[in-house]
């Protein structure tokens, strides 16, 4: 684990490895209280980050694995409270809704369950406080404001430190690999938005939650983000007009490319992943790309 001291009140802490969505990073902030964002550093650290900081309130950007399963460990060692998106809360409290809205729909709903409850450990919640951009955090961070980023997931959330200037972006994917849509509650023209969104905010500082801290070109990393998405869009449209047919597009690669050199059940769910992500495409593609939603993006840089 490292950690980066970013102010008096904010520590970026990052995990050893991402691999196989067993952590991802994410901040401490003192203030009135301690709080923890997203701050899973897999399963052999976070139990004792949590006795060693004890953290007041231990809150989650959305419900995806590598986000919010170590909500597990909060209970056993610490006394804090565990807050979740008030959109997500029925994936955080029900195994069967989410394996119903995940997998389900493509036939790997066995695969799945397996890795998420005995490979990822998986515990519905119980005990627990929901949040919205509409809420507030005055008693624990009263310098911090919630930014509903919807798109990666239904409720997204991203956390802006104003006086300082610091956004921790969350997942909206900055990172090199760029935005991940592959559920079917996914959605593209939503996602675009929070990243425009973000991108109108004064920021002089990005933490993410996969691709470290952004301290330079912060706009281009906005940019890239997008473009991202908007070159997958180009690379789907020249192969279909190629007559290239779905499934061939998809074993090439949507978002993960070379699949054949992975393992099962990996292999089939990168490809169930590929199959979403296009699927997202495709809709938009019918309705005319994404420029034809967001115009501005050309003139990003």
């Amino acid at each position: 684990m490292k950690r980066t001291v970013i102010t008096n009140k904010i520590t970026y802490v990052e995990p050893d490895s991402m691999a196989h969505f067993s952590s991802c990073a994410g901040i401490i902030v003192q203030s009135n209280e301690k709080v923890f964002i997203d701050t899973n550093m897999g399963s052999e650290e976070t139990p004792g980050l949590l006795e060693l900081e004890k953290p007041d309130a231990a809150v989650i950007t959305h419900y995806h694995l590598d986000h919010s399963v170590w909500t597990r460990y909060v209970a056993d060692h610490s006394n804090a409270r565990v807050l979740i998106p008030k959109k997500e809360e029925p994936y955080l409290t029900s195994l069967d809704f989410i394996i119903a809205h995940t997998a389900g729909p493509f036939g790997m709903s066995d695969q799945w369950t397996d890795f998420v409850v005995n490979q990822r450990g998986y515990r519905p919640l119980t005990i627990y406080e929901c949040y919205s951009e509409k809420a507030s955090f005055q008693d624990l961070v009263p310098e911090m404001v919630i930014l509903e980023t919807p798109g990666h997931s239904p409720s997204h959330s991203s956390f802006y430190f104003p006086d300082e200037k610091i956004l921790f972006s969350g997942d909206v994917g900055l990172d090199r690999f760029g935005p991940w849509y592959g559920w079917a509650d996914c959605d593209i023209k939503a996602l675009v938005e929070s990243i425009l969104r973000l991108d109108g905010l004064e920021v002089g500082l990005v933490l993410t939650s996969h691709g470290g801290i952004i301290k330079k070109e912060i706009q281009k990393a906005f940019f890239n983000s997008i473009h991202h998405i908007l070159r997958r869009e180009e690379k789907i449209v020249r192969r279909l007009d190629k007559g290239m047919n779905k499934k061939d597009i998809i074993e090439q690669g949507v978002f993960y490319s070379d699949k054949e050199k992975i393992r099962e059940p990996f292999k089939s769910f990168l490809n169930m992943w590929d199959t979403a992500m296009f699927n997202h495409h495709e809709a938009l593609i019918k309705e005319g790309g994404l420029m034809a939603f967001f115009p501005e993006i050309s003139g990003m840089s």
